[in-house]
């Protein structure tokens, strides 16, 4: 943004001053003689006025003509070198938009510094200039126009260079640290790195604030002279807090990053590994878990095991865990266990469940998080890897044969060995050591890929957090806090105005998710006093074939999170089975079966008291659809105004009395605001 400040400075011709250079009259006098009074009369007076106005007009012609000359010339040079600074900061700029491509690459952010560092010296080297021009230069028009606001708009121009500078230190600090991340061998981060980004942050933390200074303090003339710059200080007035709010996250994450990277004492994730043709709230069946350990930020070791050899040992001897109240709805085991852990699709509920049952089962690491992945997030990692041998399996996997393969070699008739007894590297059970090897051989893979695809890989992560195909919690309150505030904690949200969480969980024992289409209609209709009234349809296809191993119907039982206050008017196509409040949410329950090649439908009629709500700009109405890890379900979604209703502004896609229709990838924000004719 800083950027354009500077390139707002016009290419028009300087305009010769006028007025400057007059001298006072008195100061023009003829000297007198002393000791005599002398009186001059009327002509003496006439001519003396004359004189000094000849004169006045000569030096006024001349120093003019001198100013022109001196000033149009220095004018133009600084123009230059504005221009080849601007220059500077936009190959910045360029280089770092490159930064999610080539995310760890140190090159990239060297090379932008290189670019700030040019444009620092150049706009310093102005700033020096445009304060050597003298007082009364500043006072001539348009040339005093442009000095004055070259004056109040450099420093802004050098705090965003030298901030530039700072930041681009961070990144190759970070990404020195990070590169090959999965390679245990390496550099990694160290805590010296971490003194170094805690250092450029303070930098960018007074760069931040001194901006906010220059630019309150920008004059309305350095604003006016060209409509960009009062674009950008509008924007840069709407973006202050989204930037505020980001250096206090990193730095809160910073404060608490040798703990969660493993700096000095290695530190282990508790990974689980969903399967999302069994669907669960948190996403899916935890058939497999593991445990990840980063030393210094690198992936130190990793391997996933079958719940089963943590879970049945614990039930052999004897032992139960109870299930939680908010969870007698499963049934399909008598008792809780981690494999099913997370009947929450809050997911920092379901982790510290996860957690628990670990422990409790006679997990002996200790955890500092706990991060779920999905088919969905693994298919991405193939399409980046390619595809993968298991050669101990003669089998190749590639993103398209991932779920059908591992199904059957754990469930189909290649299906061996039990799931109470070890393979023989320890590492899983024999029924699932084909999902082992296959993720050790993954892995290895990953390890040995080009600097580029890792970028790549980076990415897809990156991609999967926001669709919730990689859920993330950390133990730590401070970093917890940061994701939530992001909204990169898969939490149920609790936001103002309206909202829809429609969580499915498959009690049917079988994998039978996978062929079944997800659709969800919402038609909502605002009344004049703000409030929403919902017909929603949730449907379900069956009619895809497929091996589903296990029962041939599909058991479903739903979740409907809605607003508080928020009125059920009708229901039907499921059995209801209750309502309650959970997550400042009310919540409605039902229970439906569906048989291949039927479809079936579940229509829901709700009212949501002053959904949307009036200020002094008028009416605004905001929707929340949040997304189920491990399900992909289709829109349609249709918001009709008051028939009075004037469109003021939208956001998220949203056009009133239209349909809006797409797969719900992630959880979706729209909006409209609107004001009576």
């Amino acid at each position: 943004m800083e950027n354009e400040h500077i390139s707002t400075i016009e290419t028009s011709p300087l305009r010769p001053p006028v007025g400057i250079g007059q001298a006072n009259a008195a100061e023009n006098q003829p000297l007198q003689g002393r000791g005599k009074k002398w009186r001059p009369n009327k002509r003496q007076v006439l001519i003396g006025v004359l004189l000094f106005l000849l004169l006045a007009g000569s030096i006024s012609s001349v120093v003019g003509y001198l100013m022109y000359n001196t000033y149009n010339a220095r004018y133009h040079s600084d123009l230059s070198q504005a221009q080849s600074g601007v220059q500077h900061l936009q190959k910045a700029e360029a280089l770092l938009s490159t930064w999610s491509q080539k995310s760890l690459d140190p090159q990239v952010a060297g090379q932008a510094k290189n670019e700030f560092a040019a444009a620092l010296k150049i706009f310093t080297g102005l700033q020096g200039d445009v304060q050597s021009i003298p007082g009364i230069a500043a006072q001539a028009p348009v040339y005093g126009t442009r000095v004055s606001a070259a004056q109040h708009l450099l420093p802004l121009a050098i705090t965003a260079a030298q901030a530039g500078i700072a930041g681009s230190d961070m990144l190759n600090t970070l990404a020195s640290g990070f590169h090959d991340p999965l390679t245990p061998q390496g550099h990694g981060i160290t805590q010296a790195d971490l003194n170094v980004v805690s250092r450029d942050m303070n930098t960018l933390d007074s760069a931040l604030s001194l901006a906010v200074r220059q630019v309150n303090q920008l004059q309305p003339a350095d604003i006016q002279f060209d409509p960009r710059i009062a674009r950008l200080v509008g924007s840069f007035h709407k973006n202050l807090p989204l930037l505020q709010q980001w250096l206090t996250s990193a730095r809160q994450l910073l404060s608490v990053a040798p703990t969660l990277l493993g700096v000095g004492t290695p530190t282990n994730y508790l990974i689980e590994i969903l399967d999302s043709t069994e669907l669960r709230p948190g996403g899916g069946f935890i058939g497999n878990y593991g445990v990840a350990t980063l030393a210094g930020g690198r992936l130190a070791s990793a391997h996933i095991t079958d719940t089963d050899l943590l879970d049945g040992p614990f039930v052999a001897a004897g032992h139960a865990i109870p299930y939680p109240p908010a969870y007698t709805w499963f049934t399909l085991v008598p008792s809780w266990n981690l494999r099913n852990s997370n009947l929450d699709a809050d997911f920092p509920t379901a982790a510290r469940y996860a957690e628990q049952n670990y422990t409790t089962e006679g997990g002996k690491v200790a955890f500092q998080g706990v991060i779920a992945i999905t088919p969905v997030l693994i298919e991405r990692v193939l399409t980046v890897t390619g595809p993968i041998a298991v050669p101990e399996y003669n089998e190749t996997v590639t993103a398209q044969n991932l779920i059908a393969r591992i199904h059957f070699h754990q469930l189909g008739d290649a299906g061996q060995g039990s799931d109470l007894v070890p393979s023989p590297d320890g590492h899983s059970s024999m029924r699932k050591r084909f999902t082992e090897l296959l993720a050790e051989h993954v892995l290895e893979h990953i390890r040995h890929l080009p600097a580029s695809s890792l970028s790549r890989l980076l990415q897809a992560m990156v991609t999967g957090v926001g669709s919730k195909d990689m859920q993330l919690y950390f133990d730590s309150p401070t970093a917890e806090n940061v994701l939530h505030r992001l909204q990169f904690d898969a939490a149920i949200q609790a936001p103002a105005g309206d909202s829809l969480f429609v969580v499915d969980a498959n009690i049917g024992d079988n994998k039978a998710n996978s062929f079944i289409t997800n659709t969800l209609d919402d038609q909502v209709s605002i009344d004049a006093e703000g409030n929403a009234m919902h017909h929603a349809s949730i449907r379900y296809t069956w009619t895809t074939p497929g091996p589903i191993y296990g029962n041939p119907q599909y058991q479903d039982f739903l979740h409907v999170y809605a607003p508080p206050a928020s009125v059920l008017l009708s229901q039907n196509g499921w059995q209801a089975r209750g309502t309650s409040d959970a997550f400042h949410r009310e919540v409605w329950m039902g229970y439906f079966t569906l048989n291949y090649g039927q479809t079936g439908t579940i229509t829901l009629v709700w009212k949501v008291p002053a959904a949307a709500r009036k200020d002094a700009s008028g009416w605004h109405y905001q929707y929340t659809v949040q997304r189920q890890a491990g399900i992909l379900r289709e829109l349609n979604l249709q918001v009709a105004l008051p028939t009075n209703a004037n469109v003021t502004g939208r956001w998220g896609g949203l056009t009133p009395n239209a349909k809006l229709s797409q797969a719900l990838t992630k959880d979706l924000n729209v909006g409209v605001s609107y004001a009576y004719k």
